[in-house]
């Protein structure tokens, strides 16, 4: 149930977030090939090799690392983009990110999966269909709903949008609450052997090379920055629980930790901004 409330949450406002593009123009990243491979150095290069630099050199709690390296080949969450809009990055370059990290996980997470059991003798069991669903039903059905609305009821679809956004927020955070109460002992259980202070610099860095690679408009870096780190945990879990299933509670306190810092860090970087 709890999982459902999740979903729900999350699929309403991607409903809203695709209510609201404009797709007269063709997206950003298609008619501007550098933005798209900067950001995906940043994001799909630059960061997964810190965070496999850092499990490699640092002797770290079973589950962590895992974890750690599946938000890293991870697409942006789905709630993002609002962030991403928020910082200033036009909803084309928003939109066109969210796609283009959805389709380069799939082929990233198989990769990486043959790196980890290459470099660390972890072999780990991923149903690719599994993290299909996943993509689909959080990513790609509600986005294609939403901007469907607003194709077909154009008058409608920002009124539609905000009745979306204001649900779905309302219900992630019931949701996020219970999630919090039912497994913050596991939590507070990682808590300690440098985890946290792990988690932060991971982010931290993370934001360091979107900020570095968005190029010379400010908008497009801070968005670039929160992408890099805001990835999405289902897929980041299910990398993990493949891999330790003996270690659920350290995954389930390590996703919740790093999911916390990932969005607190953001907002102190918009802040800042501002």
């Amino acid at each position: 149930m709890l999982k459902l409330v999740l979903l729900l949450g999350v699929v309403l406002m991607v409903v809203g977030i695709g209510a609201r593009v404009q797709l007269e123009d063709p997206l950003l990243l298609l008619h501007r090939p550098r933005l798209a491979l900067r950001s995906l150095m940043a994001m799909y290069v630059l960061f997964p090799a810190f965070v496999l630099l850092l499990v490699w050199l640092l002797p770290l709690k079973q589950g962590v690392g895992a974890v750690l390296v599946g938000f890293a080949v991870s697409p942006v969450l789905p709630p993002w983009a609002k962030k991403g809009t928020a910082l200033g990055a036009r909803a084309d370059y928003v939109i066109g990110l969210q796609l283009l990290s959805t389709a380069v996980c799939l082929v990233m997470v198989p990769l990486m999966i043959a790196i980890a059991e290459r470099l660390f003798g972890v072999a780990t069991y991923l149903e690719p269909r599994a993290m299909e669903i996943v993509l689909l039903a959080t990513v790609l059905l509600p986005l294609g709903l939403g901007i469907g609305l607003g194709r077909v009821f154009p008058h409608t679809a920002p009124r539609l949008a905000a009745v979306a956004d204001r649900l779905g927020s309302v219900v992630l955070l019931l949701g996020a609450l219970v999630l919090l109460g039912v497994h913050g002992p596991k939590m507070v259980a990682v808590i300690g052997e440098g985890t946290v202070l792990l988690i932060l610099i991971v982010i931290v860095f993370g934001l360091l090379f979107g900020e570095l690679l968005g190029g010379p408009e400010r908008g497009i870096r801070g968005a670039l920055a929160s992408a890099t780190v805001s990835r999405h945990p289902a897929i980041a879990l299910l990398l993990a629980s493949g891999a330790f299933p003996q270690q659920q509670s350290t995954v389930i306190g390590t996703v919740l930790i790093y999911l916390l810092a990932s969005i607190a860090l953001p907002i102190l970087l918009m802040r800042w901004r501002k």
